[in-house]
């Protein structure tokens, strides 16, 4: 249990820790940085800012990277563990892809590449129960903590 706290902390974490692009302040709530300056910045797409709803800078999608690693004799129970999150998350209506690599080297190590629609995309994803029931498939089988990303993608070339 305390492996799938650890990855739900890790998450909220990765949230809680987005600055502003427009000043670098940690929370978006303060009016960090005046409002023309944001608008400014934002609107223009220069810069995302505080306020990402009240100009034109939409958030694209989210990419989410998590890196586990395996306890070496479990390798073979976590994938058999893995499928019904993959095929569950594919499924889901704000998913674009989620899949699994594995490492070439060390056969122990994985990543989970996520690309989602959007942020309410992803906190549905976190609150399904496939989602949760994995949490106990990691805290089965994880060697150590996974380590996650998310990236806000503001615009794709």
């Amino acid at each position: 249990m305390k492996k799938y706290l650890s990855l739900i902390a890790i998450v909220v974490m990765a949230f809680s820790l987005v600055s502003c692009d427009c000043c670098g302040h940690k929370d978006k709530e303060k009016s960090c940085c005046s409002k023309d300056a944001k608008e400014a910045a934002c609107c223009k797409k220069e810069k995302p800012c505080c306020a990402k709803d009240s100009c034109s800078v939409k958030i694209k999608k989210v990419v989410i990277t998590a890196y586990v690693e395996i306890k070496s004799d479990k390798v073979a129970d976590f994938l058999a563990g893995a499928q019904d999150v993959l095929a569950k998350s594919k499924a889901e209506e704000g998913n674009i892809t989620y899949n699994l690599f594995a490492d070439l080297k060390e056969k122990n190590k994985f990543v989970f590449v996520e690309e989602w629609k959007s942020p309410a995309a992803v906190d549905t994803h976190f609150a399904t129960d496939h989602f949760k029931a994995f949490g106990a498939v990691l805290e089965k089988f994880a060697a150590s903590p996974a380590v996650i990303k998310i990236f806000e993608v503001l615009n794709e070339k």
